[in-house]
């Protein structure tokens, strides 16, 4: 430490002595030193503590970031839908013990409609699982059947008012969804066989009844908000027995295809 002082100090006096004379022979030291000073200023300013603790990068950092899946599916909705039906009812009618009379069949059609409310929850393995509800009125009639045990008329009507309550379980191929469905179902009717002249033969089916549907279809997404569908439903209600006046067993089953397109709205 003390060499290195006393040289330090030996230089400036040298350096000194050289004004108004020529360079003296220290000046090649102070040369040598003055080389150092980049060298120093480029370590200085690599160094961490010369940026705050950090290192600037020479490139732009790449940042991985995982993939997430779609789930255009999922949320609430509300939609609407319009189509046609087709029915079928069968009857017996156990007149005064003629339980040998044939089941007789009637097939009425016209149209359906509804409004629709649901939900729908798609997961990371693209299956959709939901639940969705129908509300509507239809329109599903036959013309007056006559010629049925003695010239009775029989008279069907499916209608007004139709409804449904369905899990939905379906599977996404981005923009199209392909879907199952099953439920209750509840549908009115007004159905009834008038007898030859005889009020006390008449059979009546009026009312709302509770069966079972199933169906299926296909839904595409024509926006993110914004889908249409496919769909097709039957619905099956069981069988309902009556008396007529004079105490005769009769009884209606009732089943009908509905094949309807629809629109669905996302919120």
């Amino acid at each position: 430490m003390t060499d290195f002082h006393t040289e330090i100090m030996g230089l400036d006096r040298r350096v000194t002595s050289t004004i108004g004379r020529g360079i003296s022979p220290g000046t090649h030291r102070l040369t040598r030193l003055g080389a150092w000073i980049p060298v120093l200023v480029l370590f200085i300013m690599a160094t961490p503590d010369a940026h705050g603790g950090e290192l600037v990068p020479s490139k732009p950092e790449t940042i991985l970031i995982g993939t997430t899946f779609d789930d255009r599916w999922t949320g609430v909705y509300i939609g609407a839908s319009v189509g046609g039906g087709w029915g079928e009812t069968s009857t017996f009618y156990d007149r005064a013990g003629n339980d040998h009379l044939t089941t007789e069949f009637i097939k009425p059609s016209g149209y359906v409609g509804a409004l629709t409310f649901g939900y729908n929850h798609q997961f990371a393995n693209n299956f959709v699982i939901g639940v969705e509800a129908d509300l509507g009125v239809m329109d599903i009639d036959a013309p007056d059947k006559t010629g049925l045990w003695d010239d009775h008329i029989w008279k069907s009507r499916y209608g007004g008012l139709w409804g449904t309550l369905r899990p939905r379980i379906g599977y996404s191929f981005g923009d199209l969804m392909v879907f199952g469905t099953g439920g209750v179902a509840f549908m009115e009717t007004d159905e009834m066989i008038l007898g030859d002249n005889d009020a006390t033969q008449n059979t009546y089916n009026r009312g709302t009844h509770t069966g079972s549907v199933f169906g299926g279809g296909f839904e595409y997404a024509l926006t993110e908000k914004t889908s249409a569908k496919l769909e097709y439903l039957r619905m099956d209600f069981p069988e309902y027995k009556g008396y007529t006046n004079n105490e005769e067993l009769y009884g209606f089953e009732n089943s009908v295809d509905i094949l309807r397109v629809g629109v669905n709205f996302k919120f």
